[in-house]
């Protein structure tokens, strides 16, 4: 009966545990909210590498520090991101974190009306904290991503019309002077050795 409990509550805990990976993606800490950005396809024609997916937010902050976090990325895939501010009195820092809010990978400033902008590759997802030291803060972040880079590896299998060019046929063909002129001194110098031979006999 005992075992039936813990093993009871085992589930249990690792099902709670599961939902609030799934809502905080960088931490367990139920104080923070962070708001998922949103892909959307990006095509531009006639730039076929500007092509990919976009998330361009217009956002008022009014709390001291905003949590926003990004999914779906590759590391295949260039990653852009932007906070742009058109106010002349803006006073924001930008924490860019990949496991947890308590890590930094990248962090910039936006003093007045300006941009910070990072290109990266990550895998998954990356969080995003502003910190507005003057409120409210008005900006646009946005993220693009662009589509995988896509490599065609070649076949480490032969098709049956393949086969001769791995054999000494192919062989031949490629190296036909060398094997003429590898044969002819062979012979000239078998011939020397008779000559020879015989003047002796």
């Amino acid at each position: 009966m005992k075992i039936k409990i813990s093993f009871f509550l085992l589930c249990t805990s690792l099902l709670v545990l599961q939902k609030n990976v799934v809502a905080q993606p960088f931490s367990l800490d139920d104080r923070i909210n962070p708001r998922e950005l949103i892909f959307e396809e990006y095509k531009k024609e006639g730039a076929e590498k500007a092509n990919g997916r976009i998330s361009m937010n217009q956002l008022t902050q009014d709390n001291d520090t905003a949590y926003y976090f990004i999914k779906g990325l590759s590391m295949y895939s260039p990653t852009y991101f932007s906070l742009n501010s058109s106010d002349l009195s803006a006073d924001i820092k930008v924490l860019l974190c990949k496991e947890n809010w308590k890590t930094f990978h990248h962090t910039g400033e936006v003093k007045g009306k300006g941009i910070y902008k990072n290109n990266f590759k990550t895998e998954g997802d990356f969080g995003i904290m502003v910190v507005a030291n003057k409120k409210p803060a008005h900006y646009v972040l946005m993220v693009w991503t662009g589509n995988e880079m896509k490599m065609e590896l070649p076949s480490v299998f032969k098709g049956a019309n393949d086969a001769t060019s791995s054999t000494g046929g192919g062989w031949f063909k490629k190296n036909m002077t060398l094997v003429i002129v590898a044969a002819a001194a062979l012979l000239i110098i078998l011939f020397l050795l008779v000559k020879l031979k015989n003047k002796k006999s």
